[in-house]
């Protein structure tokens, strides 16, 4: 039976890291430019990508036998805020809602539903008021923590915590509406 990626890294295979490397550069760049709303240089953008990688490769002993694209996505979102918070600057949100869709050429999941709940999601937070979606993209797009968002948004942590309650079951709602139900 073959090794997996993260049995491989594990185990110190470093043609492991190149494999990974060659068919996930593309997604972490594009992760980093999303999340870095342009503020970034390709040149910047290149050497968060980079630093991924060499974050997934320090870390290799504790990856999970998991799908290795979220594991990525969240390290991308880590070196994009430390890259903001080293310029002293917090990490700015999309409001555009077409800017949070996936991107057509990168393939982030297998699973057909899993894309259209997402899109859907993210359709889904137009309907929201501009509090409420910018506390819900913060906090599940950029992992925030409600602390953060309440300093960023000048809010009390307990306005933040039931907006998020509220937006989320707003969401909830819109995507029952539209097919969607998940048990809790």
């Amino acid at each position: 039976m073959e090794q997996s990626y993260a049995e491989r890294l594990r185990n110190n295979d470093e043609s492991a890291l190149t494999e990974i490397m060659e068919q996930y550069t593309p997604y972490v760049y594009t992760i980093a430019r999303n999340f870095s709303k342009g503020v970034l240089s390709a040149s910047d953008l290149e050497e968060v990508t980079a630093d991924v990688f060499i974050k997934l490769w320090n870390n290799r002993k504790q990856v999970q036998d998991t799908i290795l694209s979220p594991y990525l996505a969240a390290i991308a979102r880590n070196c994009i805020k430390n890259r903001f918070r080293s310029m002293g600057k917090n990490v700015p949100v999309k409001q555009d809602l077409e800017e949070l869709q996936i991107d057509d050429g990168v393939d982030i999941c297998h699973n057909a539903e899993q894309i259209e709940a997402f899109t859907c999601a993210v359709t889904s937070l137009k309907y929201l008021s501009d509090t409420e979606r910018e506390i819900l993209i913060r906090f599940y797009f950029y992992g925030e923590k409600t602390a953060e968002i309440a300093k960023i948004l000048s809010l009390s942590s307990v306005t933040v915590r039931v907006k998020l309650h509220r937006g989320r079951e707003k969401l909830r709602h819109l995507l029952e509406e539209r097919g969607f139900s998940y048990a809790e």
